[in-house]
């Protein structure tokens, strides 16, 4: 009998933020950082990857649409937070939200694998709700570097 293959799940998963950035992109840059995990967060988006377009060509000699693979944005990871204001990491987040910086992240999966890349904080706002919900900040992270693995 076959065993499936393991998987990893979210739980335990911690973010860190740097104000800064690297002066490289490396794992040794971001190692070198000094970084500040960002409170009770509570869904993490995507980290890695890339979207790319797509690219058509359309002749009226040939009804075959040919498509091909065409530039590439680094999709944004969403990522939501219990809205805990004097946490050090999400006032880092959102003093980003609010200006044109583009910090450093680090994200430390279940599993020991680590995430580091770069993006500008586009939103972090609080979300209510009714009597039973929790207060929540949600940020969205426009990814600026690919993301490098360690």
């Amino acid at each position: 009998m076959a065993f499936e293959n393991d998987f990893e799940t979210v739980a335990g998963t911690k973010l860190f933020v740097c104000a800064t950035r690297p002066a490289t992109d490396t794992v040794a840059a971001f190692t070198a950082l000094t970084w500040v995990e960002v409170g009770d967060i509570t869904n993490v988006g995507g980290v890695k990857g890339r979207e790319y377009s797509t690219s058509t060509l359309s002749t009226v000699g040939n009804a075959h649409d040919r498509e091909k693979k065409g530039s590439y944005k680094l999709p944004n990871a969403e990522m939501e937070c219990a809205w805990v204001e004097d946490d050090a990491g999400q006032m880092i987040v959102e003093a980003a939200a609010n200006n044109y910086t583009i910090p450093a992240f680090k994200l430390e999966k279940q599993g020991g694998g680590v995430r580091y890349f770069t993006a500008q904080v586009s939103k972090f706002i609080e979300n209510m709700g009714g009597s039973n919900d929790t207060v929540k900040g949600a940020f969205t992270l426009l990814r600026q570097s690919d993301t490098i693995t360690a």
